[in-house]
């Protein structure tokens, strides 16, 4: 596997404009999740074909759950930065607001979001278990050798050998980001938000059309029929909230 050269930084002061902060921001946590999956693929692919490197014998899928500690070390990485995103959101918020509000990552808000997506992200494993699973019984369905299925482990787990990794970590960065970033903003609010989408051919019709919409902070917007309190809410459905560009705009005093 080949480990990809470009490092993850991530800014700690929102860009100019809260819509080229979240472009850059969703880049780096995109380059950051991609080397998070490569460091630890690697470690999942030695431990599974260990039997077979060493004696030829068949792949093992229990022993991905030794790999699981590096695999949480790693989700430390993108929580790291996670944390810095909902500082920027934060950021922003008060000076839409025009208050001085010291960011607290302490906030409960905050770290209500950052455990859920923690949750989720450490999950990891289990799912990748179960691919392995299913490429090694379609293996003995068709009755493929060690060899082959050793093959089928290997292709699941390269990084640069299929587009499935990069397209989740990009689907990973846009919904983690806009939630991180839409989350810390709402920690900070005081007033008033209004939903604002990104405008282009990609934004989903029901985005579009809450668009300028106007709510207390209080008070949910209501995307689809479904009530959400920014973009990426984590309890909103995943056909809502996954992949999701839009942004919360904070506003003072208005109605």
């Amino acid at each position: 596997m080949t480990q990809p050269s470009m490092e993850a930084q991530i800014p700690e002061e929102p860009a100019p404009t809260g819509a080229l902060a979240l472009v850059a921001f969703e880049a780096s946590i995109a380059a950051l999740v991609l080397s998070m999956y490569t460091a630890w693929l690697g470690v999942v692919a030695a431990a599974v074909l260990a039997a077979f490197t060493r004696f030829g014998g068949s792949p093992d899928p229990n022993a991905i759950w030794s790999t699981v500690p590096h695999w949480e070390r790693q989700v430390d990485r993108l929580m790291s930065g996670l944390e810095q995103i909902a500082r920027a959101g934060w950021v922003e918020a008060s000076r839409q607001l025009g208050v001085d509000i010291p960011f607290d990552v302490n906030d409960s808000i905050l770290q209500d979001q950052l455990a859920r997506t923690r949750n989720l992200m450490v999950r990891t494993p289990d799912e990748v278990y179960r691919r392995i699973i299913d490429e090694l019984g379609a293996a003995t369905a068709r009755g493929e050798n060690v060899e082959d299925q050793a093959a089928r482990v290997r292709h699941l787990l390269d990084v640069t050998g299929t587009e499935n990794w990069p397209a989740r970590a990009r689907t990973v960065s846009v919904t983690e980001v806009t939630r991180a970033y839409s989350m810390g903003g709402l920690a900070a609010a005081l007033r008033i938000q209004r939903w604002d989408s990104k405008e282009d051919s990609a934004v989903r019709p029901a985005h579009r059309l809450a668009d300028g919409q106007v709510q207390f902070v209080s008070q949910p917007f209501v995307v689809a029929g479904e009530s959400l309190r920014v973009p990426g809410d984590p309890e909103g459905s995943p056909w809502n909230v996954i992949n999701c560009r839009c942004r919360s705009i904070y506003l003072r005093g208005a109605r």
